[in-house]
């Protein structure tokens, strides 16, 4: 009995021990269930994600491809649109030059003029010429030299040059006059100490050997045409340091000259009109001159220079009396502007106080003007370079 108990119980013991292991053996398995779980989740989001972002990727990759080409496509088209353009253009040139290559050439008969030709004055204005003065190259950066032996080659030079324009334009026009315009300053003076430093002759002597020269050019004219000589004072030519207004004339050697040549003219085809004020005005069949010397103008400074003030000064002027044209000097710059004035150069030259005022440089001339009486125009000025 008690061996069959005991082996009872050592049975029972034996299947309760087998028991705890099968349970604790399935408790574990229990336990790493869920880890296991864990483990292979994570191992599939990890799969999961790698390959969503290789998606992206290639995604983003094409989107980038499929826009470069795009934008190349866009400019491809662009530049396809404009060469379509030029050649569209070129075409159209090329049609227009055809075209033009197809014109004919229509023969215009020549009309030779009958009757008269149309009848002209021509002004020859001798200004500035500061006979008597000195200018050394070295006080004019070289620009020029002047003095009583150059100023007489210079003076016959113009006679001779203005003579042979003036025969030219009477193959185009009948030159009814020639007017010779001294409009002063043909001597230096001693107004300054520098002008008593650089001159040749005083000032009476120096007046009798312009007029001389200048009765010289007249007599060259009237062999082309009958002459007018008209005449304004300058401000060199005056007695005075300090010029005058109203009494101007009354203390100029050059007036003073004008009136003893004009007393003592005996030439028939010579006449004359010497100013009594400030402007001689003239009258040529319908075209009217007001000439001057010009020092009553203001030389201005701006960019238009003498122009502008010039046209200011003329407006006012033709207030009271209108005039076709303006003709003076003393700025020793030829300038021309249409219907308005021709201001003359000077025979003397570029010289130091050119220099000092920072004024133009321009070669020596004087100037020649044809007016056309036909049409009351004037058609040329020219400079007469000497």
């Amino acid at each position: 009995m008690d061996r069959k108990v005991a082996k009872r119980s050592d049975s029972g013991t034996k299947q309760g021990k087998s028991r705890t292991r099968r349970g604790a053996k399935t408790s574990s398995r229990s336990r790493n269930r869920p880890v296991d779980k864990r483990k292979k989740h994570a191992r599939t989001v990890s799969a999961d994600g790698s390959t969503l972002a290789k998606q992206i990727a290639d995604a983003v990759h094409r989107d980038t491809t499929e826009a470069k080409l795009r934008a190349e496509l866009s400019e491809l088209k662009s530049r396809y649109k404009t060469a379509l353009g030029r050649l569209d253009h070129a075409n159209t040139e090329l049609h227009k030059i055809h075209e033009i290559g197809e014109v004919g050439i229509r023969t215009l008969p020549r009309v030779k003029r009958k009757g008269k030709r149309p009848q002209a004055t021509v002004v020859l204005v001798c200004s500035d010429w500061h006979s008597e003065e000195i200018i050394r190259p070295e006080d004019c950066r070289g620009l020029n030299e002047f003095d009583l032996d150059i100023a007489d080659r210079r003076i016959n030079t113009l006679a001779s040059k203005a003579a042979m324009l003036i025969e030219h334009e009477k193959h185009l026009t009948d030159v009814r006059r020639v007017v010779v315009a001294s409009l002063g300053d043909l001597i230096t003076g001693h107004i300054h100490d520098d002008c008593i430093e650089r001159t040749q002759l005083a000032p009476l002597a120096a007046t009798r050997w312009a007029g001389e020269r200048l009765n010289g050019v007249i007599d060259t004219m009237t062999e082309v045409a009958p002459v007018l000589t008209v005449t304004s004072s300058g401000n060199h030519g005056r007695t005075t340091r300090k010029p005058r207004i109203s009494t101007e004339n009354e203390h100029s050697y050059e007036q003073n000259l004008y009136l003893t040549m004009a007393s003592a003219e005996r030439r028939k085809n010579v006449s004359w009109q010497v100013g009594v004020g400030y402007h001689n005005m003239v009258d040529l069949d319908g075209f009217l001159v007001r000439f001057h010397h010009g020092h009553a103008l203001s030389g201005g400074g701006g960019v238009g220079g003498l122009t502008a003030p010039t046209n200011r000064a003329i407006a006012k002027w033709n207030i009271a009396k209108p005039v076709d044209l303006d003709v003076f000097g003393h700025f020793h710059q030829f300038i021309h502007v249409p219907y308005r004035f021709v201001c003359n150069g000077c025979l003397c030259g570029h010289n130091a106080y050119a220099d000092r005022i920072k004024a133009e440089f321009q070669p020596p001339s004087q100037a020649l003007i044809v007016i056309d009486h036909d049409h009351q125009r004037v058609t040329k000025v020219l400079p007469v370079f000497v």
